[in-house]
């Protein structure tokens, strides 16, 4: 979804959970949980392996 490919790249560019909540106004527990399914949708085994995924697939820009 948009908003997981939203905290994926502010993942990618070094953000913490608590900041990426603060960045997009959500909780810190909704970053977690968009996390988690783009981890889950890529097929991935962490966050770091999906976020390399995501831009290898031109997922993130």
């Amino acid at each position: 979804t948009q908003r997981e490919r939203q905290c994926l790249a502010w993942t990618a560019q070094g953000k913490t959970v608590a900041d990426i909540a603060v960045l997009v106004q959500i909780a810190p527990r909704t970053v977690l949980f968009h996390l988690e399914n783009a981890r889950r949708k890529l097929g991935t085994a962490s966050i770091a392996q999906c976020v390399a995924e995501a831009l290898r697939r031109g997922l993130l820009s």
